[in-house]
């Protein structure tokens, strides 16, 4: 697929999903298109939200001041979140120019907007000067790049000396895993061409400079955020239904596609066919 039809399909997929995020992630309020973290310090759905920005953060060691690029910035949730309680200087970016508009609305409503700045643009091959930022972080964005490696090798160019690289997101278990069936449903129905292994990244950050590499699977952590996508499946399944009986709702197929990734999402990670990893390094 070339890489502009690969680009379209994924601003696509965000459009036509916008109200299932709304409904089953509470998006205007939590901000978040991504899994939560769930540990001793969350008991509820959008503490877990947070409390992903909060680990990622703690991860990379996010300094008050420090310029942090938020690479597949969403609505904007993660970017808000670095500049109201890390006090970073944050520029956020996606493909979608309507993600762009309401990251830049929200911001406003949450009186961070001096801080942030949200732009189109691809993390792969950015405009942005050499040594732009300390931080290039990515939160269930980097998944969709078209080619890992070279989002890798950007975020190395745009690191000052000492920067650092985080990134939170999907990882097959093996690479091979792309290709089977319930991964590949899951994976088409979310737009999203494949996934790295934790080895393959990892070995993609070494060759291009980076140094303390550091990995862990947090699946146990975000195994409530994979269920919950799995009950909403059966939720929104039921729902279709009815409208189609009341021929009141045609379901397209980016939607049908959607709603069947939250079901394969689930078993992929208990036939533990993928896992969820955090990986970061210093350049």
């Amino acid at each position: 697929m070339e890489l502009l039809d690969y680009h379209k399909k994924i601003v696509e997929y965000y459009n036509a999903t916008e109200h299932a995020y709304r409904d089953s992630w509470d998006l205007d309020n939590s901000l978040a298109i991504h899994y939560g973290y769930w540990d001793e310090k969350v008991h509820s759905f959008p503490a877990s939200l947070v409390r992903m920005n909060e680990v990622m953060a703690e991860q990379a060691n996010i300094l008050p001041g420090e310029k942090v690029l938020d690479a597949g910035c969403g609505v904007g949730g993660s970017s808000i979140f670095l500049a109201s309680i890390r006090g970073a200087a944050v520029t956020g970016i996606t493909l979608s120019a309507k993600q762009v508009q309401k990251a830049t609305d929200n911001a406003k409503e949450k009186g961070v907007e001096p801080n942030v700045n949200f732009q189109v643009m691809d993390y792969c091959n950015t405009s942005f000067p050499d040594e732009s930022f300390d931080i290039v972080c990515g939160c269930e964005s980097i998944c969709y790049a078209a080619n890992k490696q070279e989002f890798i090798n950007e975020a190395w160019r745009l690191l000052k000396p000492g920067g650092r690289l985080i990134v939170a997101d999907g990882f097959v278990t093996q690479y091979k895993n792309n290709e089977h069936p319930v991964i590949r449903q899951w994976l088409d129905g979310w737009q999203v061409n494949y996934l790295e292994t934790p080895q393959g990244f990892a070995d993609f950050m070494k060759q291009a400079g980076f140094r303390n590499i550091s990995y862990r699977d947090i699946s146990k952590f975000t195994a409530n955020s994979c269920r919950r996508l799995y009950r909403f499946y059966f939720l929104a399944s039921l729902y279709l239904i009815w409208k189609k009986m009341t021929f009141s709702y045609k379901t397209t197929p980016v939607q049908k596609g959607n709603i069947q990734a939250c079901k394969n999402q689930y078993i992929g990670m208990k036939r533990k066919l993928w896992e969820y990893g955090m990986i970061g390094g210093i350049k």
